[in-house]
């Protein structure tokens, strides 16, 4: 009896051992799933706050560029503003210091003459300037065709009339009084005749002073 109580015994023994075995098995299988498990619901939890805090940092940093270009459109703005508008008062000396100049063009005067005259208009333009000069003081004027005030004479007529010289016939140039003279000419073609008058001053040559257009030569 003793002897067949021993073998079932062993099994036993031998099926509680497999029995535990397998069950530290399962409960290490089990232990390891929940740990895995674990690692993978941490894993994605841990993206998504990252992805949360990624969208913050870029919606801030937008908010801060548009603060940003807000700003700087703001001070373009004042800028702008600053460039094109002017105090009142400096629009007001700016105004008067530009009426307050003088003209430098003045409006040529045309006279028409008299009907029954030689004279067919008249011409005085107020911006006419002596025609510079070579010569020294004290001038005297000299009519020979040689001479520097010659040709100084026919500058200051080419100048007043705006015929070029070799554009130009010239019938007569003479005395018309102190540091006066006068001078009659015509065109190349003997189309048109003129009187130009003109008159000497101080170390700055002949001066126009008057033009007249002349309905045929004198």
């Amino acid at each position: 009896m003793a002897k067949e109580m021993g073998p079932r015994f062993e099994q036993r023994a031998k099926r509680r051992k497999i029995n535990r075995m397998l069950n530290m098995a399962i409960a290490f299988v089990f232990i390891l799933i929940l740990f895995f498990g674990w690692q993978l619901l941490f894993a994605d939890d841990h993206p998504s706050e990252q992805a949360t805090q990624s969208d913050k940092k870029i919606e801030k940093k937008k908010n801060d560029d548009d603060h940003g270009h807000d700003h700087d459109h703001e001070k373009n703005v004042e800028v702008e503003i600053g460039k094109t508008e002017k105090p009142k008062e400096e629009v007001t000396e700016e105004t008067t210091e530009e009426t307050d100049e003088p003209e430098e063009k003045q409006e040529v005067i045309e006279t028409a003459g008299d009907p029954s005259s030689n004279i067919l208009k008249e011409i005085v333009n107020p911006s006419w300037q002596p025609v510079g000069t070579t010569q020294s003081e004290p001038h005297v004027t000299t009519f020979d065709e040689s001479s520097v005030d010659w040709k100084e004479m026919l500058d200051a007529v080419s100048y007043a009339t705006g015929l070029a010289q070799s554009d130009m016939i010239v019938w007569f140039i003479g005395n018309n009084g102190p540091n006066k003279a006068v001078a009659t000419i015509s065109t190349k073609d003997k189309s048109q005749y003129y009187k130009v008058y003109i008159e000497w001053v101080e170390n700055q040559g002949w001066k126009p002073t008057k033009v007249q257009q002349l309905r045929q030569k004198e």
